[in-house]
């Protein structure tokens, strides 16, 4: 073989290289209970391989160019890879705003890392210095055009793109890309409002947002299994029918935390939340984050005096580990253990997002079988039912936690899930579908025997309203007025709080 001929083959083998050593560590720790699941996971390793072959063919077109970006993507890769296998954790945003705080970088190095470090670079180097004395190339315009060609039809396509997006090592320049934009999104300046009503109480206000979680599964609202042992024992006021314009995060979160609502959608992108009016009347505000910050909803994040990332390095595209809403605990009492008269906590929590096993303690898996493979078509539907209901009893744990240390304050906590989740209705499952499963929502609300009685008349309200459609736009003026806080533009707005009989 000619040296000229070589270069497709030496594309070929780098590209399997890091398809194999780095790439293909989130599927050999995917869950799959047969050779079918397997092979399946082989097909979706096997379009990010081809997914591969484009950027690496443009980077060998220059000798100079892949001796410069090869090895160095190569020990990347390598240090990201030794943590996905031995923490379970990748790439997010949350690392790298973590990393780029001076006062939160750490040091985390041992022999395995060490080693991992030196084989990644070794033979990333022998590929180097491969390229550099081996291969010489004719017609490099051509062979650019071809490769910029692949690559642009391979990216254009959205079910291809978004899987590949948050693989190795393609995640270290989109999820780079997100934190950027996310930076910039929170560093835009957005219109406040202007308070002019504040309480004076002593006063914690709790927001939980949930998340997939749909309300005919659970105990307190009839659901055939008890879901809710914890908070049937306890003066719940749920709500059945709020209803949710969307089925995604992004959107949701943005649409029930501002002033958004049908007739104003757009506010979710230019106006401040909630957050601006608490922080204005003297309350410490704090968001804790068991979810990955997103365009759509960081700069609501941002508001808070306190962000606390309980999320660092946690992913949907990884199936392997327990990533529960028990995490967020500990920083929910370092937050309300600080000795302020009025708070505003806000927890972001995953619940019952699917790859449901993992968001479930081992200890509340009650109902069985659950599920053995992340490949949906693999589980049954009883199955995927009960692996979803396990998250619900998790989500009942942890909101009992919650209550536990709110019950001698004068508090409020509010629960208000993002979307629901379609659990094989019409053959749908999971959420971002247009299902009428996934726009009922989860929402209830607790007050404290303390708050009940310096405002029995929001109590009544509340359960006078309860059986009555909602939308999630009525959030933002039901958590204010929770708060006794008055703003002047908007005022009128008030009727769309559960508050208000």
């Amino acid at each position: 073989m000619t040296k000229k001929n070589n270069l497709l083959p030496f594309v070929v083998l780098s590209a399997l290289f890091i398809g194999i050593t780095f790439t293909a560590s989130d599927f050999l720790t995917s869950p799959a209970d047969s050779v079918k699941d397997s092979f399946i996971l082989f097909l979706q390793w096997t379009v990010l391989f081809f997914a591969l072959l484009p950027p690496v063919y443009i980077l060998a077109l220059n000798k100079y160019v892949f001796a410069g970006i090869f090895p160095p993507l190569c020990i990347v890769s390598g240090v990201l890879t030794y943590f996905r296998y031995t923490a379970g954790t990748v790439l997010t945003t949350e690392i790298i705003e973590i990393f780029m705080d001076n006062h939160s970088q750490s040091t985390v190095m041992g022999a395995g890392l060490y080693a991992v470090v030196a084989a990644a670079g070794l033979v990333s180097v022998l590929f180097a210095v491969y390229r550099f004395k081996k291969i010489k190339i004719r017609k490099t315009h051509v062979h650019l055009s071809v490769a910029t060609a692949a690559a642009v039809l391979i990216f254009s396509i959205p079910q291809i793109k978004r899987p590949v997006a948050n693989r190795l090592p393609f995640n270290l320049y989109f999820v780079t890309k997100d934190y950027i934009k996310n930076r910039r999104e929170y560093m835009t300046e957005r219109p406040g409002f202007d308070a002019v009503r504040c309480s004076d109480d002593s006063l914690a206000v709790v927001l939980v947002i949930g998340e997939s979680l749909r309300p005919d599964h659970l105990g307190i609202n009839g659901y055939e299994r008890n879901t809710t042992p914890h908070l049937a024992e306890e003066d719940i006021i749920p709500f059945p029918d709020v209803q949710s314009p969307y089925t995604y995060t992004n959107a949701s979160l943005a649409y029930m935390l501002t002033r958004a609502d049908s007739l104003h959608p757009d506010r979710a992108a230019v106006e401040r939340s909630f957050v601006d009016l608490f922080k204005k009347c003297g309350f410490h505000t704090s968001w804790l984050a068991n979810q990955a910050a997103t365009k759509g909803y960081v700069y609501f994040m941002k508001e808070c005096d306190t962000l606390i990332y309980c999320v660092s390095g946690k992913s949907s595209y990884v199936f392997d580990r327990t990533w529960t809403d028990a995490g967020l605990l500990p920083a929910f009492d370092a937050v309300t253990g600080q000795g302020f008269d009025r708070q505003l906590v806000v927890l972001h929590t995953v619940g019952s997002h699917w790859y449901y096993n993992t968001h479930c303690e081992d200890s509340l898996k009650h109902f069985a079988p659950v599920t053995r493979s992340r490949i949906i078509s693999s589980n049954t539907k009883q199955e995927m039912i009960n692996s979803y209901d396990n998250t619900v009893l998790s989500t009942d744990l942890f909101i009992y936690n919650l209550i536990n240390r709110l019950r001698d304050k004068n508090a409020v906590l509010i629960y208000l899930s993002d979307h629901g989740e379609a659990l094989g209705e019409n053959g749908q499952w999971l959420h971002a579908s247009d299902s009428p499963a996934v726009h009922n929502t989860a929402c209830l609300v607790w007050l404290s025997p303390a708050y009940i009685a310096l405002h029995a008349d929001r109590y009544e309200a509340l359960m006078e309203n309860r059986l009555r459609r909602y939308d999630t736009d009525f959030l933002f003026h039901t958590i204010i007025e929770c708060a006794d806080i008055g703003f002047g533009d908007g005022e009128d707005e008030y009727r769309k709080n559960l508050f208000r009989q």
